[in-house]
């Protein structure tokens, strides 16, 4: 393989898309694996499926002693994504929040992935996906996205 990083995983790092293993069902994302972390199967085989932007939080951490330069509190979820088609297992995804308050968050609380600045290497953004309360769910919104 060749050609800067950036160009070799575009695809996935721009689109939510994950990795199926053909032996067990298991998705890995963001990278495509020589092994399954479920079954063990390796070499294995992988195929692309996409993953839906909207997903639920599993699990989440709320970061308060970050260096000075990073915003805080910082939450951190994990989120299952489904697969867009509605078949198979859906993507365990591990991500910042963002747009969202605290009081917004909670175990099983809906998610939209938004592509967004990370953080900056020099003059150069680098981005990837992270999660937020769909602004037709906030707190007093009245869900009709206004």
């Amino acid at each position: 393989m060749s050609g800067p990083r950036y160009h070799r995983t575009r695809a996935q790092d721009q689109r939510l898309v994950g990795f199926e293993c053909t032996d067990c069902g298991w998705v890995a994302y963001p990278d495509e694996r020589r092994t399954c972390k479920s079954c063990g199967a390796a070499p294995a085989e992988f195929e692309e499926v996409a993953l839906a932007t909207r997903g639920e939080i599993q699990t989440f951490v709320v970061q308060q002693y970050l260096p000075d330069d990073i915003e805080t509190p910082q939450p951190v979820a994990v989120v299952d994504l489904p697969q867009v088609d509605g078949e198979g297992e859906a993507a365990r995804v591990y991500g910042l929040l963002t747009e969202s308050s605290l009081e917004e968050i909670d175990v099983g609380t809906e998610v939209d992935a938004r592509f967004r600045e990370m953080f900056a290497d020099g003059t150069r953004p680098v981005n990837s996906f992270k999660f937020s309360v769909p602004r037709a769910d906030k707190a007093g919104d009245g869900g009709d996205g206004e």
